[in-house]
Formats: C-alpha cells, structure tokens, sequence
C-alpha cells in the first residue's frame, strides 16, 4: 500500500493508457484533491451568505440571482475567461428524503440521469479518483461528463466535464460540489472542448429530524458565447434551467411520498 507521499505523487491515469480520457490526466491527485477541497468551501460560503444573492420578485418559480459584483469583492474569483459569460442562481426547498437517500441519487449517475431526465442527458462517470470511505459516500471523488438541455427551441445542449465531490460535515449535514476540470488548468483557461464550465456549484444537505431535508441548491457557471440567440444570453434561459430542476425535485418528492405510502391490499375475503 503507498504512503501519504506516495499517494500525493500519484498521478490522473494519462491518455496513453487505458481506459476513458478527460481533461485531469497527468494531475496530481493530491492538486485534485486541494481543488475540490477549496471548491466546497466556496459552496458553503455561497450557500450561506445571503449578502450575495438578490431575491426575485413575488414569483416562486424564479430562484436568487448573484450580485456578481459582490461575489467578485468577496471572492478571489476573476471575471469568466475570454468569450464566456456568466450566470449563477440560489434555490432552497424541503425535499421529502433523508440527506444519505440525496446523496445516493446524486452520486450514481444512474439516478441521477433517471430523476433530472428532462435536464440532463449523456452522463457518465469517466473515472473515479475516490472512492471514498467503504460502504459510504464520504470523501468521494468521481469525474463526470454531462450535457445540460432545456427544453426550449434554439438552445444548444451545454456539455461539461466536472469532478463531482461528496463530503459530510462534522454537524452531519452533507455537501454535494461539482467544479469544472478546467479549475486544475493553468491560469483556469477553459478547455477547447468547453461549453459549460462549472465554479463551485451543488448543494448543502441538512437533515431536519422529520424524515426531510432542507436543500440549498447553488448553480454557479460560466457559459461559451456561441450561436446569434437573444435567448442564450437571456435571463429566460436561467429560469428555463431553473424550472427544468424544480420539476425535477419535485419528482424526487413524488417518488419518495409513493414509496413510503403503505400498499393497500384490494383482495376480499
């Protein structure tokens, strides 16, 4: 078994080798190790810190937008690299499931695909830097690539490359943080293979003791400027985005009230 330096030398498998390529090989898993690490202390300081979030009108439907302004002031984040732009929101909502049931259906990409079926498309795990602690999800390190569609006309589907990295807190809450593979480059220069680059976004987890979770969603990317279309860059596309979830979580809910409801038996004596 390899030491701690020896771990620390250890490096991404490289393109010549075996098995599928991403945009991690030849990186030192200890420098993976140090981004994803620094990636969910951004979620957490996003998800909580109200100051940077500015709420919607009445409608429920629309999540927090980011004060970019604020965000670049208290952040060591720079503004999205040459011809990307950015758009981030905040959402919170009661899920009817336990943090570990979340955390399982984010986690295996099979769920995943199955609950955001009207988001997401083209998901699979490239490779799994972690496995994380046996018989749990904790410390998890796996690289994903996914597309993300709307389901509105003249929208291009967003494929990204991201680690997706699961981590429980010492108060027993859970973090769910994907960070674009484009974050270990030098410089954070987007690959050329780039559509959507992915700051630190996911979720905060907190068990709420009553079979439910409250769930504090961060979505924090930097999008590719192609294609002439007003709705690339509109605000419509963030709600459309932000819809597409909605449905999704609410689908969640769905399955999970239909799974814990008692069958009722219709045979008659």
């Amino acid at each position: 078994m390899p030491t701690s330096t020896e771990r620390s030398l250890m490096l991404v498998p490289s393109e010549d080798l075996p098995g599928p390529a991403h945009d991690l090989v030849g990186v030192p898993a200890e420098e993976v190790s140090s981004i994803v690490r620094r990636a969910k202390d951004e979620l957490i300081f996003m998800a909580t810190a109200g100051i940077l979030w500015i709420a919607s009108d009445s409608n429920a439907f629309h999540p927090e937008t980011l004060n970019f302004g604020e965000y670049l002031r208290m952040s060591q984040r720079g503004i999205p690299a040459p011809f990307f732009q950015s758009e981030a929101s905040r959402d919170i909502a009661t899920i009817r499931a336990s943090p570990i049931t979340i955390v399982q259906t984010l986690m295996e990409v099979d769920q995943w695909l199955h609950i955001f079926c009207s988001m997401v498309t083209n998901a699979q795990i490239l490779e799994v830097l972690s496995p994380g602690e046996e018989e749990s999800y904790k410390e998890r390190k796996q690289v994903i690539s996914a597309e993300f569609v709307v389901a509105t006309p003249n929208v291009p589907a967003r494929e990204a490359q991201f680690v997706r990295y699961s981590h429980q807190q010492l108060d027993g809450s859970w973090i769910i943080v994907d960070v674009s593979v484009d974050e270990l480059r030098q410089f954070h220069r987007p690959s050329t293979r780039s559509v959507c680059r992915k700051r630190p976004s996911g979720c905060l987890i907190r068990d709420m003791q009553n079979g439910s979770s409250l769930v504090t969603w961060v979505e924090n990317v930097d999008v590719r400027k192609k294609m002439k279309c007003m709705l690339y860059s509109s605000p419509l596309l963030s709600l459309a985005l932000h819809l597409e979830r909605v449905v999704g979580l609410q689908f969640f809910n769905d399955r999970q009230s239909a799974l814990s409801t008692p069958r009722v038996s219709h045979f008659t004596q």
